[in-house]
């Protein structure tokens, strides 16, 4: 049982690792689709992060900010819940997809960046939903 600080970082970890695996996964293989090829502009990595901050804003951002009261308790519960999720579920996928794009060398980079992110996500997420479960046993 977690007391003091560590009951909300727990707690918004827990929550983190519960995102939305649509969003997430429509999301994070358009940005790495954007990025995932050799000859990727360094202009678009901008356009992947915005695609991936509304992304996140439309699948948890939203519960995020609904659901996370006042103090500084929560504070710390929403800004975890917050950083997890975004970096769990939506940037890990689009890192790992964008990486293995770029080392495609035949003009179909973008395709395999977004095939493995499509791939991924869910799979980070069935994984992410156990992790989640056994952080609220120590959460609470």
């Amino acid at each position: 049982m977690a007391t003091g600080w560590l009951a909300p970082v727990l707690a918004g970890a827990a929550m983190g690792l519960q995102f939305d695996p649509l969003t997430a996964t429509v999301s994070a293989a358009l940005a790495a689709a954007l990025v995932g090829y050799p000859s990727a502009p360094v202009s678009r990595r901008w356009l992947a992060a915005g695609v991936l901050l509304i992304g996140w804003a439309a699948g948890d951002g939203i519960r995020v900010a609904a659901s996370v009261g006042g103090g500084s308790a929560a504070l710390v519960y929403g800004t975890v819940w917050s950083l997890t999720g975004l970096g769990v579920g939506y940037l890990l996928p689009a890192l790992a997809g964008a990486a293995v794009g770029r080392s495609v060398f035949h003009g179909t980079g973008w395709l395999a960046a977004a095939a493995v992110t499509l791939m991924l996500t869910p799979a980070v997420w069935a994984l992410s939903e156990r992790v989640s479960a056994a952080l609220w046993v120590v959460a609470r």
